[in-house]
């Protein structure tokens, strides 16, 4: 018979109870560890709470006074605060450990990209340097450095276009042109760059030299202006009012039957000032100018009747023995009437270079860092692919050349950067080539998964490259229970020198990235939320 004064638990059930529950405990401790399972790695220490509470209700109480009977419900309640207490220090911290929140301190957020918004970048000038990065949107300018980002207003089609070397952010209506100076060390009293308005539609924008084109009661003038001296032009005389701008560097555009744009809307369309004055002319054809007096340079660079795309790039990534040699070039890619290329490199009107024709063919071409890439059809084959030329050689090749040819396991390509190329390959490693000739630049490892052969294959890579930056998304590598199945690894690399500028791990799969100058990138989660990595 039992006794009314004895504790209701029995002491033995509780003991092996807590006994029990320790056991699975451990078991689910192990197999959670072992297969990566974080519901049975919280199940441990859930577990190993209540078999702490069982254990603590299985301690000797023989007989309880009468009028304390109130200590059996206090060793309840210290059983539970115990187990309790277990089991949050043994899953709180692993979970929050292994959480891994989307970066807020080191971003500076901003409204999703989305329609027409467009992201304006260029690379840095320098190493280590800061370059600009505008968020161009219908109604506003977002002006993004560091963490904060500025506002500027911007009226119904006013076209807006950063400078190439991203000191100064240029807005045109058609009719006056506002230059906003990005000189961090300048600001407004409201906060903002300090800008200036001069009457024209830009031209080019060589250093502090801007060339403006305006028209006023059917007389138009061409006239250079320094942005350092005020607004008197140092050089001005009169033009036929139809002109035209270049195309964008580093776009892919029809080669044939060319049809230009204006000034404001290859402006817009480029998002990038030209620094090399680049004049068009109905009858004589495209020009070179001198920005400090506006007279023509070299020879012709395109005839009016040539169907030929014409912009201003950056020079080749290749050492350069002289300063002159830095200097942008412009490159020119002409279609015969069968579809053959032809193109020429320029550098102060004078040709550097001109390829062989390519095949003929269906092309688009993309003039970018002093070479031309061609995507297409060749006459006669149904297999579409790619072709490049350079100053390098004169024949037109596959991009990568034959040192690309000779790398075995080429599976996917993250992008073309002018003169940088970025593949995976089946070795599980990011590898960048020079387009031209198909050096090596340098090789990354990324995450890899084992097949069930034993082989070893890359997981899902994606990326960007552009501006002198890459940034490339491969699995988040799961080490714990708790880490997100779903995970990971964003990475900026410098894209000349393969140096890993930031890693930052990342709970989930980005909806987008982008890569930005200076070593950044923007960031779209799958929430919506955009924000800007800056190591």
């Amino acid at each position: 018979m039992s006794d009314p004064q004895r504790e209701g638990a029995d002491p033995v059930l509780a003991l092996g109870t807590a006994l029990a529950l320790a056991a699975l405990a451990g078991i689910c401790a192990l197999l959670g560890a072992h297969f990566l399972l974080g519901a049975l790695r919280l199940a441990a220490g859930v577990l190993a709470g209540t078999a702490l509470a069982a254990a603590v209700l299985a301690l000797p109480l023989r007989r309880v006074p009468s009028g304390r009977r109130g200590l059996l419900g206090r060793r309840g309640l210290l059983a539970g605060g115990l187990g309790l207490a277990l089991t949050a220090a043994l899953t709180l911290p692993a979970v929050l450990a292994a959480h891994t929140p989307w970066p807020a301190a080191e971003a500076a957020r901003i409204d999703p990209l989305a329609g027409d918004d467009r992201l304006l970048t260029v690379p840095a000038t320098e190493q280590g340097a800061e370059a600009p990065a505008v968020v161009r949107r219908a109604d506003r300018l977002e002006l993004l450095t560091g963490n904060s980002v500025r506002t500027v207003p911007r009226t119904e089609g006013e076209s807006a276009a950063l400078a190439a070397d991203g000191t100064r952010l240029l807005l045109t209506d058609g009719a006056a042109t506002r230059i906003l100076h990005l000189d961090p060390t300048l600001s407004s009293p409201d906060g903002l760059p300090p800008e200036q308005t001069l009457p024209g539609v830009p031209l080019s924008l060589t250093g502090d030299l801007l060339i403006l084109h305006s028209c006023t009661d059917g007389l138009c003038t061409l006239r250079g202006v320094d942005l350092t001296a005020g607004e008197e032009p140092l050089w001005e005389f009169q033009v036929p009012e139809t002109t035209r701008g270049p195309d964008p560097a580093g776009t892919w555009l029809p080669a044939h039957d060319v049809t230009g744009l204006d000034l404001a809307a290859a402006l817009e369309d480029s998002g990038i000032v030209p620094a090399v004055p680049l004049r068009y002319d109905e009858v004589q054809g495209w020009f070179q100018l001198d920005p400090a007096t506006g007279i023509a340079v070299g020879r012709r660079l395109a005839s009016p009747e040539e169907d030929c795309r014409i912009a201003v790039t950056a020079p080749e990534a290749v050492p350069a023995p002289t300063q002159a040699d830095l200097a942008p070039l412009v490159l020119t890619a002409c279609a015969d009437e069968d579809g053959a290329l032809t193109a020429t490199a320029f550098r102060a009107g004078e040709a550097l270079w001109t390829s062989d024709p390519s095949p003929a063919g269906e092309w688009e071409v993309m003039l970018d860092h002093g070479r031309v890439l061609a995507h297409g059809t060749e006459a006669g084959s149904e297999v579409t692919g790619e072709i490049v030329v350079s100053g390098a050689q004169s024949a037109w090749t596959a991009p990568g050349g034959q040192g690309l040819a000779e790398v075995t396991g080429f599976r996917s390509r993250l992008g073309i950067d002018g003169d940088t190329m970025v593949i995976v390959n089946e070795a599980g490693q990011l590898v960048s080539y020079d387009t031209a000739d198909g050096t090596e630049q340098w090789s990354l490892p990324l995450t890899t998964a084992a097949t069930e052969d034993g082989a070893s294959e890359d997981a899902a890579v994606r990326g960007t490259v552009a501006a002198g930056t890459v940034v490339v998304l491969d699995p988040l590598l799961r080490e714990h229970p708790l880490d997100p199945r779903d995970g990971r690894r964003l990475r900026i690399v410098d894209a000349e020198e393969g140096t890993v500028l930031a890693s930052v791990d990342l709970p989930g799969e980005p909806e987008a990235v982008r890569a930005v100058g200076g070593g950044r990138a923007l960031v779209t989660t799958d929430s919506g939320e955009t924000f800007l990595l800056d190591p």
